[in-house]
């Protein structure tokens, strides 16, 4: 992500002055280490709608994921068949789409971030797609969070109770040769056996309460940042907007350029059609205002309670928040419940 000289000076000045010098952490307890695979491990192409998929994992693609909550940090490696308590080789796995087949091969080692959410962040991750005899290594960037995909938006799933995590991540246009030339999404699930104890990592940006209303064709929210940390995001740089209701996506809105301004930061979406506000309320709190216009609200029974969480993705961070709302008698219009 691009930073911006004078712009990012303020932009990260305004959240450092409302940022606590530092974040007391209790005393860690280690977290057992996990296994798991990814499966599904699918690819699509959003342009042309051609999907494909890795072939199902065998016991040979098990993962072991071990935790550092001191760091909330994550690390995963092959499960050594030999000994399961080590790391073993990174194995190629088949993988079809559309036309095309070839393997998909993963590093033997990697780290990312965890959060107390759930979320999972593994930034550049090398991943080597092979087609015929032509091998080619490419960074990618998987997430729990969002990712956008040409303007469109695409979402993760944070590790929950014993479900999966599901992570995202974007292929670029022309990275890959033909016939995977076109920009890829990258989509993997991960069910850990144990279930790590999520509530030692670090928190991500609390939003909270949500306020607002949703209309037939616009959305207006407004949100509070609670800011406990000693390390403020960037927010100069591609911001990552999605609104959920009952779990389905209904609106997202690209920011590539991110806020900016002094006090008050300002940006709009890259097709217009969306404007995120961020300001200082006092020390400690941040006010996120966000307008979506031509959006479409799908039918709601009239009265009926949904719950509604937002998104907010800036890459280096995470900022999550729900709030139950209801639907008016008619049903065309949604507000706190």
């Amino acid at each position: 992500m691009a930073r911006h000289g004078r712009i990012g000076v303020l932009a990260i000045a305004l959240l450092a002055a409302v940022w606590p010098a530092c974040t007391l952490r209790a005393h860690i307890v280690p977290v057992p280490p996990s296994v798991c695979a990814f499966q599904p491990f699918s690819l699509s192409v959003p342009a042309t709608g051609v999907g494909g998929a890795a072939q199902a994992a065998s016991p040979a693609d098990a993962l072991r994921v071990l935790y550092d909550a001191s760091a909330s940090q994550v690390q995963l490696c092959p499960v050594d068949p030999g000994n399961p308590t080590s790391c073993g080789t990174a194995i190629p796995r088949s993988f079809s789409l559309g036309a095309a087949t070839g393997t998909v091969t993963l590093p033997p080692i990697f780290d990312g971030r965890m959060l107390s959410s759930g979320d999972v962040t593994i930034f550049d991750l090398p991943v080597t797609f092979t087609v015929g005899t032509t091998a080619t290594t490419t960074r990618v960037t998987l997430t729990t969070g969002l990712v956008s995909m040409k303007g469109t938006v695409a979402q993760g799933t944070p590790l929950q109770g014993l479900g999966s995590f599901t992570l995202v991540g974007r292929v670029d246009d022309g990275v890959l040769p033909a016939p995977l030339a076109d920009a890829m999404l990258v989509t993997l699930s991960c069910q850990p056996r144990p279930v790590p104890d999520k509530t030692q990592f670090l928190a991500p940006l609390a939003m909270t309460p949500i306020g607002g209303q949703l209309t037939a064709s616009a959305m207006r929210l407004r949100t509070t940042i609670s800011v406990a940390t000693s390390t403020p995001p960037a927010l100069n740089g591609a911001l990552l907007l999605a609104v959920n209701l009952d779990g389905t996506m209904v609106a997202s809105s690209v920011f590539s350029s991110g806020v900016s301004g002094g006090r008050r930061l300002t940006g709009t979406s890259d097709d217009g059609n969306a404007t995120l506000t961020i300001r200082r309320a006092s020390a400690g709190r941040l006010i996120v205002s966000v307008q979506l216009r031509n959006t479409t609200l799908p039918a709601q029974s009239p009265g009926a309670p949904v719950l509604l969480d937002l998104t907010l993705d800036g890459g280096s961070f995470i900022g999550r928040g729900e709030q139950l709302f209801k639907a008016s008698g008619s049903g065309r219009r949604l507000g706190p419940a």
